[in-house]
């Protein structure tokens, strides 16, 4: 295995770091809670009867699969997975559909009803004790087993992506979640290299923020890095297209053909791609499209903060 010393300074993990998940609890908090924020007052905005980005589903839909609903898995069943100490891998593929057609329906007011409770739930858990008890505990996730607090900031990442779903209903996303969607891919795909004891790093530059994950024996650190030097492999393009390509929207390959994702250090990044083997729900794609599709089943983390 390289040496931790291989890694740049900025990025190299400390003994017992575990992204953003071990470092400023209340400032993850926030940005954890101005996503919700932000996407509560995008989804009141939109028209939830018109059609989504996603074939045949309308707005309403893929809002009411981020909601906290009484007959849906939600937080209360990670943190049951972390005290028991059987995390696994999670599929919601089958709920979600079942969300789907108890939600068919429902008046306009019951879905916008259903994220503000999501939201106010996890900014409660938040607020107290949760996160420096159970916040490096592993609970199940689509990926397998990651910490708690990392599986509560993925959400971060699917409501930004939710958001772009929403735009042909009128949705106006803003600069700042696609931002804290991005800083959510990068830190769950952190985890997913120190899960698989890789050691090496990965950047991603986008016109308004540059961030790093360095990965070495289990830790990874997350953080912000100068814009205007690599630090290794990594991808330079907008947070809409990054976003768009993690979730598989839109085909990475295509993409990185386009120019649209142009990539640094490919061999480098290539090189990275163990880190996906075996990761449940992420498809088998070519060498670009394994890389930039790191938190790909993160898709499937809507709706688990539903109980």
């Amino acid at each position: 295995m390289p040496d931790a010393h291989a890694l740049p300074a900025v990025l190299r993990p400390g003994p017992h770091e575990h992204g953003l998940a071990s470092g400023d609890h209340d400032a993850l908090a926030e940005s954890i809670a101005l996503g919700w924020e932000l996407f509560g007052k995008l989804a009141s905005s939109a028209d939830l009867d018109a059609p989504s980005r996603r074939d045949g589903w309308l707005g309403r839909d893929v809002v009411a699969r981020v909601g906290l609903w009484p007959f849906a898995r939600g937080l209360e069943d990670l943190l049951e997975d972390a005290r028991s100490g059987e995390a696994n891998t999670q599929s919601s593929e089958e709920l979600d559909h079942a969300i789907l057609d108890r939600t068919a329906g429902l008046p306009e007011s019951e879905i916008h009803a259903s994220v503000d409770a999501a939201a106010a739930y996890t900014k409660d858990w938040l607020a107290g004790d949760g996160p420096a008890t159970w916040g490096l505990v592993p609970t199940s996730s689509p990926l397998g087993p990651l910490p708690l607090l990392t599986v509560v900031h993925a959400m971060n990442f699917q409501l930004a992506v939710t958001a772009l779903d929403l735009e042909p209903c009128g949705a106006d996303v803003s600069d700042e979640l696609l931002d804290l969607g991005v800083v959510a891919l990068l830190d769950t795909a952190g985890a997913l290299a120190a899960r698989a004891h890789v050691t090496g790093t990965f950047t991603a530059r986008t016109p308004g923020l540059t961030l790093g994950i360095g990965s070495h024996a289990g830790r990874w650190r997350t953080r912000e890095v100068p814009a205007e030097r690599w630090l290794g492999p990594g991808v330079d393009t907008s947070q809409r297209v990054l976003l768009n390509a993690a979730s598989g929207r839109v085909s990475a390959s295509s993409l990185y053909r386009s120019g649209e994702l142009q990539v640094h250090d490919l061999p480098g990044l290539i090189r990275l791609a163990p880190a996906l083997e075996g990761v449940p729900g992420i498809p088998p794609l070519g060498a670009v499209g394994r890389a930039l599709h790191v938190v790909d089943a993160v898709g499937g983390l809507l709706g688990r903060f539903r109980r």
